[in-house]
């Protein structure tokens, strides 16, 4: 039995959200305030015996806030099991919770919805909106109840569902509640612990008062009951040897001469006829089960031999260590039960735990037969996971999306994808849009000129840049697709146009020609391939040189840069002068054989080093990767990061010239908003400068 998928409608951040799990281990991915801790809480709801009783009670804030007024919507969370086998357990839970279809599928669900009198005056409300609205209005969270149901078979992620079942809110039509179609809400159940083990280890954070903390230590819910597994003979001699302490430390001298001097100065300070009668005595409790709960953790360091100390001079990722090793052995000590089921849920296990740690930890539980769910935004951890176990979330404003990267991929193209991403590549499962460029020198030079011409990092813009290293672009580029990861993904690739211009006849080409014309059938092939591998899906888009990135980065009219990396080429001027004075010419056959010799002399990534260091908020972008940054961003940004590049803009040197819409090439693709932002600052910019980036955006 396991756990197929998770549906969340209505909580928290996830608006209408579907997980998709296999067996073994499930990888939950996502930057931070995406969600994460959401989605687990939201199995913990249904499945956790640890959460308190009255934690089903929700407050107003768990409503997802892009419903706008919460009252009289409801919050749905279902689980579907799958392979509900002959054990006792799983009948017991399919019995509740299984499909009376001959399956062996199953659903809980827990409602989070108005009680039966609110239900039944809304729908008594029907056809009267001034009615119903007042309704709405008055609800209050005390009027809400948490229900919980096996066999539910409708889903409420549907929108029709969602009206049909919970209430049409535009039009005001409500369901009658006491209509029973036990089909779609399912049969009332109590929560469903008995059957299933499920442990859950918390994100990592100030593990050592955890550890300390009698309520929370996970030590302390090891110990409990094992004084019913100590022989009677060795609880009794136990036993004895506390009472023996006990007596001796209280017939101490010492402590007989504080307790006397307490009850003197009581004495002295109310008299003999109103003081207590006090005494100092050692309490150590000689029942063997309070006794056990005293025991503390010390540690020692696998460097010096007999050394032990308290947990407080232990590194925070040794403690870490040692309450995820807590939390597996109480695991493993409930697989000893005979349960339908075994969950183990880990939240961010990276946390102060370094990489080769956070591998070996994600890779151990790879093989193990429980499912497993594991929530991260560790490279190193996504970077081994396999993504036909993958839910990545995707903030989207007050919102999440959840994608399964794998959908409709086979095996071997997943594979592909999986060998692929190590844990910098990786990185682009969490970026909220991706650029793919094909070597080292777009790798160094574009951030930088990102950062020097529009003032912000790719960081800020949420886009991951990653280098295929000549890789075919399809198979990264796979992931991003209406039914996978609906992100955007931008391919920046050389057309490899020729240079030299070329005779008519292939004939005639002389040996540089004729290189130079079979890079441009290369190059024409490659768009051929791409543009139909992107044709009919909005989330890819090729962008191309029309030469490659050297040229067209010369072309762009960026001579100045490469002119002072000449100094750091060649030590003679006359060579510096030389190509300058090539580097100059307005002819790509001359600028661009000279830019591709001095690469090739010093390599492509060494030159876009050098480069970089050089780039100024003068420096131009070349379109096609500026068109490229805009495309990954969706073609929106968010105020802050408009109003920061305009800020930018405006207060550093820009190039003017003709072409001076280059760099606000990227403004202009987010027009509407930098309309906005203009009238946020405008109190702030002298009127010279706001007319003259007006002026710019308006080209």
């Amino acid at each position: 039995m396991y756990i197929s998928s998770l549906r969340i409608r209505n909580f928290r951040n996830f608006l209408s959200s579907n997980f998709e799990f296999k067996k073994g281990v499930n990888t939950i991915l996502g930057e931070n305030g995406s969600g994460k801790t959401n989605a687990l809480f939201a199995l913990r709801l249904l499945l956790d015996e640890s959460l308190p009783r009255n934690i089903t009670k929700l407050r107003d804030s768990d409503f997802c806030r892009n419903l706008g007024d919460w009252k009289g919507h409801w919050i749905v969370i279902s689980v579907d099991f799958d392979e509900l086998s002959p054990h006792e357990g799983c009948q017991m839970l399919k019995h509740d919770a299984g499909h009376m279809d001959g399956s062996e599928k199953g659903t809980l669900t827990y409602y989070f919805r108005p009680c039966l009198k609110i239900r039944k005056a809304l729908f008594e409300a029907n056809g009267k909106a001034a009615l119903a609205q007042q309704i709405i209005d008055e609800i209050s969270i005390e009027d809400y109840e948490p229900v919980f149901s096996g066999r539910a078979n409708a889903d409420f992620l549907r929108d029709d569902t969602y009206r049909d079942l919970v209430g049409d809110f535009q039009n005001f039509v409500f369901p009658d509640p006491d209509n029973k179609d036990f089909k779609a809400y399912g049969v009332k159940l109590s929560p469903m612990h008995e059957e299933v083990s499920f442990t859950f280890v918390k994100a990592l954070r100030d593990v050592v008062s955890d550890l300390k903390n009698y309520r929370n230590s996970p030590l302390i819910a090891l110990l409990k009951g094992l004084e019913s597994e100590i022989p009677d003979k060795d609880s009794e001699n136990i036993t004895t040897l506390v009472s023996d302490i006990n007596n001796a430390i209280s017939e101490l001298d010492e402590i007989k001469q504080v307790s006397s001097g307490i009850q003197n100065t009581l004495h002295k300070t109310v008299g003999y006829t109103f003081s207590p009668i006090i005494d100092i005595e050692s309490s150590l409790p000689s029942e063997l089960d309070k006794l056990l709960q005293k025991l503390s953790l010390t540690v020692g360091d696998n460097h010096v031999d007999g050394y032990s100390g308290d947990l407080n001079e232990l590194s925070l990722g040794g403690a870490n260590l040692i309450y995820v090793a807590l939390k597996l052995l109480e695991y493993e000590r409930k697989q000893e039960a005979d349960k339908a089921a075994q969950f183990l849920v880990i939240e961010e296990p990276e946390a102060h735990i370094h990489t080769h740690i956070q591998k070996t930890l994600f890779e151990n539980h790879a093989i193990n037969k429980t499912q497993v769910f594991l929530s991260t935004h560790s490279t190193h951890i996504s970077s081994v996971a396999k993504i036909s176990e993958m839910n990545i979330l995707g903030l989207n404003e007050n919102h999440v999306d959840v994608f399964q990267p794998s959908n409709n991929l086979n095996p071997t193209e997943c594979s592909r994808i999986e060998r692929y991403l190590n844990a910098t590549r990786s990185t682009l499962l969490f970026a909220k849009g991706v650029t793919l460029v094909e070597g080292e020198a777009e790798l160094i030079l574009i951030p930088a000129l990102i950062k020097k011409v529009l003032g912000v990092s790719l960081d800020e813009l949420g886009i991951s840049l990653i280098s295929m290293d000549s890789a075919f672009f399809e198979h990264i580029s796979n992931l991003f697709h209406p039914e996978r990861i609906r992100k955007h993904c931008a391919i920046i690739t050389d057309l490899d146009t020729s240079i030299e211009p070329l005779p008519d006849d292939e004939a005639d080409d002389n040996k540089y020609q004729k290189s130079c014309r079979n890079s441009q059938k290369s190059g024409l092939l490659r768009k051929a391939k791409l543009d139909e591998h992107t044709k009919d899906n909005e989330f890819i888009e090729v962008f191309y040189a029309n030469h490659t990135f050297e040229v067209d980065f010369v072309g762009a009219d960026n001579s100045i840069e490469l002119n002072e990396v000449l100094p750091c080429i060649y030590q003679k001027e006359a060579s510096i002068a030389k190509s300058k004075r090539l580097l100059k010419k307005s002819a790509v056959e001359i600028y661009g054989k000279e830019i591709l010799r001095l690469a090739d002399k010093v390599g492509k990534g060494w030159l876009s080093l050098l480069t970089s260091e050089k780039v100024t908020s003068q420096t131009y972008i070349p379109n096609y990767i500026l068109d490229a940054i805009a495309f990954s961003c969706g073609y929106k940004l968010a105020p802050q990061i408009l109003y920061k590049m305009c800020c930018y803009r405006l207060s550093n040197p820009m190039p003017i010239m003709e072409d001076t819409d280059k760099p606000i090439q990227f403004f202009t693709d987010n027009y509407e908003d930098i309309n906005a932002c203009i009238k946020e600052f405008e109190k702030q910019c002298p009127d010279d400068d706001l007319s003259y980036l007006i002026g710019l955006l308006d080209r």
